[in-house]
């Protein structure tokens, strides 16, 4: 008896929303003294923050998180409220994050997302910050299985079934440095300190092509600086980098599903000196991490029952999960809304600068859709005409609610659902109201958990010289309730072409308590 095998390659772990991801929330609080160097402070005007993961590593069934939150913060002075000024601080944390199911060989995806972050003051030399960071551990785990697909010997029956399936045709990691520089237009002074910064990267394009991966995007950048003109005013400038990568990915085809996903793990901007040396060279620099996975549909023709008529087949095998693509796609919908500006505490002006993140805060399978639920944070930095505070910033929250389509979703689904503003505009309403709108991009890959029973591998053992003279014989049999051709052949040992012919059957399924009769066959050896 010979068996052909073949492998399959599989992600064997639960997406981030599936239910096998390990969530924990954390709350950074501590204070930051403003350094000698600089003012006394009277109003915060604008905060952000970004994570940084700088250790990941898995022992006895417990992953340890090390990384921090850069906290940039722009504030005007207490000294008659003109002075706008920058500081910079550090948050670091050291978690545990317990998965004690995890097998130890098996990779592991960290995701950290900034859900929130509010400064205030303590008084005019410290700040106090506050942030909650959510951090996602999903375990990944690979699967190579090997089942069997043909089976050839004299003697021998087996049964076939078609099994579709995706199989991880590649998995790879990855880092793209961005590294752009833009002039500052002639309109614009020179860059004397950079006080404040905002660097922004929605989610990159991405496409397949014959052994590599192309990835394109653009970079938003946001900056606050003192010029180095007479009384050393206060300069915004925004710019916009385009970027693009290719990545090699030996066997990768066009017609391969993409499953990537980015963190952005180290940015950096800095100012640099034009060819007349002067300070109008914005340099920006991003390093950013990608886990890429390629897909492939796949039928295989597998077997799921064998037996012989010249002795007994011993199967291995079990239930195996396998996973199924559903959907894979990138959809985009429009919110938009109005901001109350009073809480500024000035009369605005003009906008600044205006910015969005997303955050999700629920998903919910339906017939057929995921229903998203979540948050947009919206920022605005506006100029007053207050003289005591010529800058304002306004936070607020707007609450979301999008349906994503998914045909066939059912219950044993797993699903990963990744939003992203990719445009924001502001337009100020009245001179107490801004209208907002955004665009947010829903990157959705959702999987099929089907169970099937896989053979991994059949052993022939022969009749012995007592076993074959009982198969020499005639027998009667009454059928009953769910006996197949299959099932009366491989219990009497004969070829389930016999048992339909002998007894005149049309159909697989045998009525209950039809009288068959059976000769057994008389093979003595296989070849």
């Amino acid at each position: 008896m010979e068996l052909k095998k073949e492998n399959i390659h599989r992600l064997g772990g639960q997406r981030a929303q599936g239910g096998m991801a390990t969530t924990l929330q954390l709350t950074l609080d501590d204070d930051f003294n403003v350094p000698d160097s600089k003012p006394d402070a009277g109003f915060i005007i604008r905060e952000n923050g970004r994570i940084q993961i700088k250790e990941k590593k898995f022992s006895a069934g417990r992953l340890h998180a090390r990384g921090l939150l850069e906290v940039e913060i722009l504030y005007l002075s207490e000294d008659g409220g003109q002075l706008v000024c920058g500081m910079q601080g550090e948050l670091p944390f050291d978690e545990m994050i317990h998965m004690e199911e995890q097998d130890a060989t098996q990779p592991i995806r960290l995701k950290a997302e900034l859900e929130d972050i509010n400064v205030s003051m303590i008084h005019s030399r410290k700040f106090n910050v506050k942030a909650l960071i959510t951090l996602v551990a999903v375990s990944e785990e690979l699967f190579d299985e090997v089942v069997v697909t043909e089976i050839e010997g004299r003697g021998i029956f087996a049964r076939a079934k078609d099994v579709n399936f995706t199989n991880l045709a590649i998995q790879q990691k990855d880092t793209y440095r961005m590294k752009e520089e833009a002039l500052l237009p002639s309109s614009k002074p020179n860059i004397g300190e950079i006080l404040y910064q905002e660097l922004s990267i929605p989610l990159p394009e991405t496409r397949v092509a014959e052994n590599q991966l192309i990835m394109s995007g653009t970079a938003e950048l946001f900056l606050v600086y003192r010029t180095t003109g007479m009384g050393e005013p206060v300069e915004t400038y925004e710019v916009s980098f385009p970027f693009s990568g290719q990545f090699e990915l030996p066997g990768a085809r066009e017609d391969m599903v993409e499953d990537i996903s980015f963190s952005v793990i180290h940015e950096n901007i800095a100012a640099k000196a034009d060819e007349d040396g002067e300070e109008r060279i914005l340099e920006a620099e991003a390093v950013i991490e990608l886990d890429m996975k390629l897909y492939e549909e796949k039928e295989l023709t597998v077997l799921e029952d064998i037996y012989s008529i010249a002795g007994n087949v011993e199967l291995s095998g079990e239930e195996e999960t396998m996973n199924r693509l559903l959907m894979k796609n990138r959809s985009r919908a429009k919110f938009s809304g109005k901001i109350n500006l009073a809480e500024a505490g000035a009369m605005p002006l003009s906008i600044c600068h205006g910015s969005a993140s997303v955050h999700t805060e629920s998903i919910t399978p339906k017939e057929d859709a995921l229903l998203v639920e979540g948050i947009i944070e919206l920022n605005l930095l506006l100029i007053t005409g207050s003289d005591e505070k010529p800058f304002a910033g306004v936070k607020t929250y707007a609450p979301f609610s999008h349906q994503l389509e998914v045909k066939d979703l059912h219950e044993s689904c797993t699903y990963e659902v990744v939003p992203s503003v990719q445009s924001v505009s502001f337009q100020m309403f009245r001179s107490e109201e801004a209208e907002w709108r955004a665009e947010v991009d829903f990157s959705t890959i959702v999987f099929c958990n089907d169970a099937e029973y896989m053979i991994t591998d059949a052993t022939f053992i022969p009749f012995t010289k007592e076993e074959r003279e009982q198969q020499y014989c005639m027998t009667g049999y009454m059928s009953e309730e769910g006996d197949t051709i299959w099932s009366v052949g491989k219990e009497f040992y004969m070829s389930p072409d016999e048992v339909a012919e002998i007894n005149e059957l049309n159909s697989e399924l045998i009525p209950p308590r039809t009288m068959l009769l059976l000769v057994k066959g008389s093979i003595t050896e296989e070849s």
